[in-house]
């Protein structure tokens, strides 16, 4: 780019040198729009609707075991945890997990639902997914 003998910029390398930055902006968005919707596909997210289940008799029933298996099957992913915690500790531990527990590099997520209990009511429950 050429300089007047002040050093400024004339307009028009001062046109290109916008160009080339909006350019190099474009590219960056679209790269970055390319890597996210190639990570949204539906078979790779984790459904946390599918967790769910009920209380028969004093203990919790899951409604999601056959749920975790197809996923990993879909992701390729190595293992999948989901601890079902229930207020008021009547259920005991209620932990269902698939794949080989690699022992590290996992990921969290947690949801709340209401799920039903014997005499019709719903109780709260809160469950921990940890995936590998």
């Amino acid at each position: 780019m050429i300089g007047s003998r002040n050093g400024d910029m004339g307009f028009m390398e001062a046109v290109l040198s916008m160009m080339a930055v909006v350019l190099a902006l474009t590219a960056f968005l679209g790269a970055a729009a390319v890597l996210i919707s190639a990570d949204s596909g539906a078979d790779l997210r984790f459904n946390a609707g599918m967790l769910g289940g009920e209380i028969l008799d004093g203990e919790f029933v899951p409604s999601y075991e056959g749920y975790l298996q197809e996923y990993l099957d879909a992701t390729g992913r190595s293992y999948v945890s989901v601890e079902a915690e229930i207020p008021g500790g009547f259920c005991g531990d209620n932990t269902i997990s698939a794949g080989t527990d690699p022992g590290s590099g996992y990921s969290t997520l947690f949801r709340t639902a209401a799920i039903g209990c014997d005499g019709g009511r719903k109780v709260p429950a809160v469950f921990r997914v940890m995936i590998c």
